[in-house]
């Protein structure tokens, strides 16, 4: 006898809440206050897996609030000596349930400050049980006027200096409710930080390697102005975007390390190995030390910098066609500006060679060494 419509109904919601039971919630700790127990208190009422506390190194006064979490049902604490950042407490975390829950449907990341909502916790849960193929992000509005105007501004500015790098904009780029999937935890065990860098790390290698960025809203809560977050807004807003331009300062390293070498094969051969009454020594020497030292910024651009395996020959001919096309246009780009404006030829070109180095940036990175 076929099953009615109720029956069915019936079952994919008992199957939808055996698979709402298989997420594990995770939570870095420093210091916590009753805030922390409070969340976790909520959480164990409902049907996650399991609620893993790290604790990151917090002062022995906070001892009582460890212990009463790990008190109370389907709740585990973790333990670090001594403060070992927040990146670390999220590997330490990620690795215990790898270990013990290796069946699990992935982990959805809390903060410890009271800033998130139950209903939104359960809300990314939820997405993440809907596809665990991409990252979930619960994100915050930061138009609401009831933001402080420096967590506002630093996160709107990172949110599009990330959307330039890396081609997605974010609405939240620092929030600490996400959804991992478990398929992807043994790669993001892999990534560079310790710290809050960390977090924008994990963005970095998502992009990189085309796991889809989900973002959900979420309600946004500041609590005295934030004054609970570990959060340093100079070391680790210098740390995120020494993480967000690495590939960018790899360039320009390699730009200027390729110039010096181009520079002593130059000066080599044109006074000591070419013959000093050769009338094509110049020439020669330019040509020979240009080829050396472009093949040498090709290979380590195409490996180093931008991280690009396998077709070679694809990526050495736009390489090599947008250094010809790049040194026509930088001629005519002098020739026409120096007749308009009259200024000297070198300030000119100086000009237009670091305008087009940025752009020469972005066409390596979006076209020659495209992923």
């Amino acid at each position: 006898m076929k099953k009615s419509q109720a029956a069915k109904r019936r079952e994919r919601q008992r199957k939808q809440a055996n698979k709402s039971m298989n997420i594990t919630i995770m939570i870095p700790a420093l210091n916590p206050d009753q805030k922390l127990t409070n969340y976790v208190k909520q959480l164990a009422a409902e049907d996650f897996r399991e609620i893993v506390v790290i604790n990151d190194g917090s002062s022995e006064k906070y001892d009582p609030i460890f212990d009463e979490i790990e008190a109370m049902e389907k709740c585990t604490v973790l333990r670090h000596k001594v403060n070992r950042g927040k990146g670390r407490a999220l590997k330490t975390g990620m690795e215990y349930v790898l270990k013990n829950h290796p069946d699990c449907i992935g982990i959805v990341t809390g903060d410890a400050d009271g800033q998130h909502r139950l209903k939104d916790t359960i809300r990314v849960a939820k997405e993440l049980i809907k596809d665990d193929n991409r990252l979930v992000l619960g994100s915050r509005n930061f138009n609401s006027p009831d933001i402080p105007a420096r967590s506002s501004f630093g996160n709107k500015v990172t949110s599009g200096v990330f959307a330039v790098m890396f081609g997605q904009k974010l609405m939240d780029t620092q929030t600490g409710l996400r959804g991992i999937p478990l398929k992807i935890v043994p790669r993001m065990l892999k990534i560079f930080g310790e710290r809050f860098e960390y977090e924008m790390n994990m963005l970095i290698e998502c992009r990189k390697h085309k796991i889809e960025i989900y973002e959900i809203p979420i309600d946004t809560v500041y609590i005295d102005e934030n004054s609970s977050s570990h959060f340093n807004p100079i070391i680790d807003s210098v740390k995120i975007y020494l993480l967000i331009f690495r590939s960018f300062f790899s360039f320009i390293f390699t730009s200027i390390g390729c110039t010096l070498l181009d520079l002593a094969l130059f000066t080599i051969l044109a006074r000591y190995i070419l013959p000093g009454d050769f009338r094509y020594r110049i020439l020669v020497a330019t040509a020979i030390a240009r080829v050396i030292s472009a093949t040498v910024n090709f290979i380590v651009n195409k490996n180093v910098v931008f991280h690009k395996k396998g077709h070679m020959v694809s990526s050495a001919t736009k390489y090599f066609c947008l250094a010809v096309v790049q040194m026509f246009i930088s001629a005519k780009s002098v020739e026409f500006f120096v007749g308009l404006l009259g200024w000297h030829e070198t300030i000119v070109k100086a000009i237009v060679d670091t305008i087009l180095f940025i752009f020469n940036y972005f066409i390596q990175k979006k076209f020659v060494f495209k992923k």
